[in-house]
């Protein structure tokens, strides 16, 4: 029991060396710094009774907006439910970075280990935490939803990996297509890109076996079909809505000039090393912020390669796995560079991978696996103190780059007051607010009441929350009021019971008072889409229930079988 549980330990160690900086009373800057106010209007909104979460009322200057319709919503959740339970916000937010680097080191220590075993895991695990683009993410960039995707992704090869053993198909389904949700729920971009290519090979794989009979290739693509669907009937209530109802806002801003993708790729020399930087990134191979690989992943990525080529014994399944590994890693590699640009034009939607610098997560972890292979089969002393010499020197040479630029003290009211959360951290974020909407350009500007009055409206607030609002308004004569309020659809306005005759004007509903004193309601309800979205992931959920209860089944009956 005690040595199955020491790789665990060694992880929680070497994952906790690289979050230290969290256990700092204060926070450090970062691009995205609007993860503190993603999880406060999280847990406002959960502890509210809204669930999905899709609208919030503090963020977008005050307006309010469905972010949660459309941003990655899994890491908030936790950090949500962490702030809801009693920890304060800023506490609760770096547990909730701390939380997904831990996931990411376990998942691609699971996913190396079943196929090098456990010192080829740890090798793999070590190599994937201290790789210096983890770095960029944690404390550069502040990408987190990024950083929670790839915690998954070596999940999701994991139960594609378990596929291919006919006894654990099931399992394999049921890990892959949970965990290939979670990567969906955590970024939008990475959950579009593996699920596309996911379904791409699964596909490719079902029509090759027609003409190859073979049933391992039928089985595989009928699989990876299964694990896709179940994905996205689970997290239907996400991305359906967010598909279809982005044209109501101002999203396409972010794929501007300032983020065109062949602006975007890294050159080449960047790769081997670029200096490390704060800044961002800028068209050219002069960037704020460093692209490198790091020299011992490198070396130590090319090192199993002569390795496999000149094993002489190879078994078919290991030799699949690393002729698999290798050529995705080598097609990430390609997919960041230059020349890749002809490629990148027939990708749909792929103006909205922005920076094709990106796939640095997802190449962590295919050069992490492969150099897994090191240790393919070694159990030996000399085979551990080996290990101990070369995972040693990359936490030595990388563990530097795990540091903040500087930390800032921030109480917890700073974080949640008002000119904070409306508009230090609405600037950053602004994205997701209707097209036409006019955006405050002072803090001065800011939303301070979504129903306000003015001379000859007087307004008192009855109840007020992100979805909800009810308000008696006494007005001296016929009025056009307009609120103070993002129009998205699914908002629906009553003035005494009956519905309000609606004009929307520059992104804000405006409704007709009469004089005299109306009871305004005001509701966030679910449109069509989102209520076909939601039902669709209840009933994945429960099917999925299903296929686990009969699968174990008709498991154990084949077993019982065979005994007789």
């Amino acid at each position: 029991m005690i040595r199955k549980l020491v790789p665990y330990m060694i992880i929680l160690f070497l994952s906790f060396l690289t979050i230290q900086p969290l256990l700092s009373s204060g926070f450090f800057p970062m691009h995205d710094d609007t993860q503190v106010a993603r999880v406060i209007v999280m847990a406002h909104a959960l502890l509210h009774g809204q669930f999905p979460v899709r609208m919030v009322s503090d963020l977008g200057y005050g307006y309010g907006y469905p972010i949660f319709n459309f941003y990655g919503p899994l890491p908030y959740y936790v950090g949500g439910i962490l702030h809801v339970l009693g920890l304060d916000a800023l506490t609760a937010t770096k547990l909730m970075i701390g939380i997904g680097v831990v996931i990411g080191s376990i998942s691609i220590f699971l996913c190396s280990a079943s196929i090098f075993g456990t010192l080829g895991g740890l090798f793999s695990m070590v190599l994937f935490t201290y790789f210096p683009y983890r770095a960029v993410q944690l404390y550069v960039r502040g990408a987190v939803g990024e950083l929670w995707a790839t915690a998954f992704l070596p999940l999701v090869l994991f139960g594609l990996l378990l596929v291919t053993q006919k006894d654990k198909r099931i399992k394999g389904v049921l890990i892959g297509s949970i965990s290939l949700s979670a990567v969906i729920l955590s970024h939008t971009v990475f959950g579009y890109i593996v699920t596309g290519a996911i379904t791409f090979v699964a596909v490719v794989l079902f029509i090759v076996s027609f003409f190859w009979k073979k049933e391992m290739t039928r089985s595989l693509g009928i699989s990876g079909i299964l694990l896709t669907m179940f994905a996205l009937g689970i997290t239907a209530f996400f991305w359906l809505p967010a598909f279809t109802e982005m044209s109501y806002t101002n999203v396409g801003k972010v794929i501007g000039s300032s983020a065109n993708l062949k602006d975007h790729f890294i050159c080449p020399l960047q790769l081997w090393d670029s200096p490390w930087g704060f800044g961002g990134s800028a068209p050219g191979c002069l960037d704020g912020m460093s692209f490198k690989l790091g020299k011992l992943q490198i070396i130590y990525f090319i090192v199993p390669l002569f390795l496999w080529i000149l094993a002489k014994e190879k078994g078919k399944r290991i030799n699949t796995i690393m002729m698999m590994l290798t050529g995705l890693t080598v097609f990430l590699f390609f997919l960041m560079l230059p020349v890749s640009e002809a490629v990148w034009r027939y990708v749909p939607f792929s103006s909205f991978v922005q920076y094709p610098w990106r796939f640095l997560g997802l190449l962590s972890i295919g050069m992490a696996l492969v150099c897994g292979y090191i240790f393919f089969r070694k159990k030996s002393v000399v085979s551990i103190l080996i290990f101990i010499l070369l995972a040693g020197s990359v936490v030595m040479v990388n563990l530097k780059l795990f540091s903040p630029q500087y930390i800032y003290e921030g109480s917890e009211q700073s974080f949640e007051s008002k000119e904070d959360l409306r508009w230090r951290a609405s600037k950053l974020s602004d994205e997701y607010l209707p097209k036409d909407l006019k955006l405050p350009e002072t803090a001065s500007q800011i939303v301070n009441d979504r129903v306000s009055g003015n001379e000859g409206v007087r307004v008192r607030t009855l109840s007020e929350t992100e979805t909800y609002g009810l308000y008696e308004i006494d007005a001296d004569e016929s009025k056009d009021l307009k609120l103070n309020m993002a129009y998205f659809p699914g908002w629906t306005y009553s003035i005494d019971g009956i519905p309000a005759k609606l004009n929307v004007v520059e992104g804000q509903p405006h409704v007709v008072l009469s004089s005299g004193i109306s009871l305004l309601e005001i509701r966030f309800t679910d449109t069509v889409v989102r209520k076909v979205g939601n039902g669709i992931s209840v009933l994945t959920v429960l099917g999925l229930i299903v296929v686990l209860v009969y699968g174990k089944k008709v498991i154990r009956n084949h077993r019982h079988t065979r005994i007789q």
